[in-house]
């Protein structure tokens, strides 16, 4: 199940231009080589993962805990809800 109100404080707390150019250049990074399977981009309250063998994404709050504490989402809903799609 998506925590959509993970996801929303994510995108409101943490992504500013430089978090979304750091999980573009994480994604770019596996568009060029199939050899990297997963890639892990820390910020200052969430944590982003993304596991290119699944095709998932865990976006987990550092400060909190719990289940409520990650998400686990398709890459694919990552990247549109993110707007790393746009150039």
């Amino acid at each position: 199940m998506v925590n959509d109100g993970l996801v929303e404080r994510f995108i409101v707390q943490e992504l500013s231009p430089h978090v979304r150019k750091v999980l573009k250049e994480a994604l770019q990074q596996r568009a060029g080589s199939d050899k990297i399977l997963a890639r892990q981009c820390e910020f200052n309250c969430f944590d982003i993962e993304f596991d290119f063998l699944k095709d998932v994404v865990v976006v987990q709050d550092v400060l909190g805990s719990g289940e409520e504490s990650s998400v686990e989402m398709p890459i694919s809903d990552f990247v549109i809800l993110c707007g790393l799609n746009e150039r």
